[in-house]
């Protein structure tokens, strides 16, 4: 059988199989998984629930409810400075769903699209779905993994239609400054490609760093495509809801493919989301502060460790430390802990050729479970 490329090409998650390996034995701390360590706040499910009691579970408009379309479209403006209306705005099946549909909206088989690399798996599967070429923009721990201008801008050919960015970043927590993303915003206006800007962990920053969205500089409206999920920020990944803001245009030819994809999200889940977006502002510092609290804890005790060298991650919440002193591939690396003491991590070559030599720890987990999995890689290793 003649199987798609897609199909044919991209490798099973690496991230996954460490998962399923993990879940195998009952004394296992699985840090492989990017999964908030909290339930969604009690008050956004209680209007969840409340609304499928109440019978909201039909069909919704293609672009979402206008209530919540109308709440994202203000939350924007206010917080993140971008320029937008209601009619900008569709309510997708997840941040996921939302980059799947900007893509197969914006690029044609054939087109160039530059994906960072490191990168979150999916950059590179939904570029190969749709049909496109990825382009890997190395990123590189001498610049803290960050995808600049000046990386960017060699990779530009006449064939490059889009560029995939995301910061705060999954895997390495690399996090773009103010001047470093508005040097972006003048490329893409002298070049005229698109952009997708993913915001994923745009609440989940630390150091004083401040996230500064890329739709918050002028002139870029023809190009760019914001996407933002409930999942990451409000504990909601298994609710599948997120957005996509662009131009009016854009986003009515998305509106119109995304009825042959999912339809429609769930309304219940969208007002939960409204919840959400106008009284949970506590509940994520209290979250992000439990990230951080978590973040020192691991990064202190991974730099202790024989054979790790971390960086200190300005967002997300996973930590990617340089294991290349183990000799080997990651993906045996990463086996090899596991064995020792059934602390699972993510492969860095999960996440695209120059990940090969790291490792990828989510701390999002509870901190007691942290401390006993720094205790066991001390005691398989030693400290330095």
């Amino acid at each position: 059988m003649n199987y798609s490329n897609a199909a044919r090409v991209f490798p099973r998650s690496g991230v996954r199989k460490m998962y399923e390996m993990a879940s195998c034995y009952e004394d296992s701390i699985n840090l492989c998984i990017g999964e908030p360590g909290f339930i969604t706040p009690k008050h956004i499910i209680k209007v969840g629930a409340d609304n499928l009691l109440a019978g909201k579970t039909k069909y919704t408009p293609n672009a979402g409810i206008l209530p919540l379309r109308e709440a994202v479209a203000e939350k924007l403006r206010t917080e993140n400075h971008i320029p937008c209306n209601p009619d900008q705005i569709i309510i997708t099946a997840g941040g996921t769903q939302a980059l799947m549909l900007a893509l197969i909206t914006l690029v044609d088989h054939g087109d160039e699209v530059i994906i960072p690399n490191p990168e979150w798996p999916d950059y590179l599967g939904q570029v190969l779905m749709a049909g496109a070429t990825p382009v890997s923009a190395v990123l590189t721990e001498e610049n803290r993994f960050k995808m600049t201008a000046e990386v960017i801008e060699p990779l530009i050919t006449p064939k490059t239609k889009l560029i995939m960015l995301n910061t705060p970043a999954n895997p390495t927590g690399a996090m773009l400054s103010a001047d470093e993303t508005e040097a972006i915003a003048e490329l893409i206006k002298r070049r005229k490609v698109f952009v997708i800007f993913d915001e994923a962990y745009e609440r989940l920053t630390y150091d004083g760093n401040r996230h500064v969205s890329l739709g918050s500089f002028p002139g870029l409206q023809d190009y760019l495509v914001t996407i933002n999920t409930f999942s990451k920020t409000y504990a909601m990944t298994g609710w599948r809801v997120g957005y996509a803001c662009a131009n009016e245009e854009i986003t009515a030819r998305m509106v119109k493919l995304h009825e042959n994809m999912v339809a429609s999200v769930n309304e219940a889940f969208q007002l939960a989301a409204i919840r959400a977006l106008e009284s949970a502002a506590s509940d994520v510092e209290m979250m992000r502060q439990t990230y951080d609290k978590n973040r020192k804890l691991i990064v202190e005790g991974l730099n202790k460790l024989k054979g790790f060298s971390c960086l200190n991650p300005q967002g997300a919440f996973y930590a990617f430390p340089n294991v290349k002193e183990f000799g080997g591939s990651s993906t045996e690396i990463a086996g090899m802990i596991f064995e020792k003491t059934h602390v699972a991590t993510a492969p860095g070559s999960a996440f695209g050729s120059a990940g090969e030599g790291y490792l990828r720890l989510s701390f999002a987990n509870d901190y007691e479970s942290l401390e006993i999995a720094l205790n066991r890689l001390e005691k398989a290793f030693g400290c330095k």
